[in-house]
């Protein structure tokens, strides 16, 4: 074997242990009412997305979602896997056992990390419409 084939096969061999083979969707995966660290935006770079699939992931996960709460003056986030497309959408709910409007608003994409803060493109649509809602009942 030539010293040019050696080199080759310990290119090959080297790679082989450092390419991530991985073909599982990454997404944030968070609660704010469970984690501090899970608000609406964030600047820390510690937090990493996490792979979907897995014994304990969401089976054939091909979408993150991040949905926005807001209810009462508090705003909750919630990051997940899914199987399912959920859309983009802001809904507007009044309970009939409450007074207080709830707004939610659920952004669905399908790319590694997307529903995070900064990755996560949010149509200026819906911007426009929480803002709309929260000053019209505010």
């Amino acid at each position: 074997m030539t010293i040019v084939t050696k080199c080759f096969l310990g290119l090959i061999f080297i790679t082989t242990i450092f390419v991530n083979v991985s073909n599982a969707l990454s997404c944030f995966v968070c609660d704010s009412k469970e984690d501090e660290h899970c608000p609406e935006t964030w600047t820390r770079r510690d937090i990493l997305p996490v792979e979907c699939g897995g014994p304990d992931g969401v089976q054939d996960a091909r979408f993150c979602i991040k949905t926005i709460a807001v209810f009462g003056g508090a705003v909750a986030t919630k990051r997940f896997c899914s199987s399912r497309d959920l859309d983009n959408q802001c809904i507007e709910v009044k309970y009939p056992q409450d007074e207080k409007m709830y707004y939610s608003c659920t952004y669905t994409c399908s790319s590694d990390g997307c529903n995070g803060t900064s990755r996560l493109h949010i149509p200026s649509f819906f911007i426009f419409f929480f803002i709309a809602l929260l000053s019209i009942r505010i």
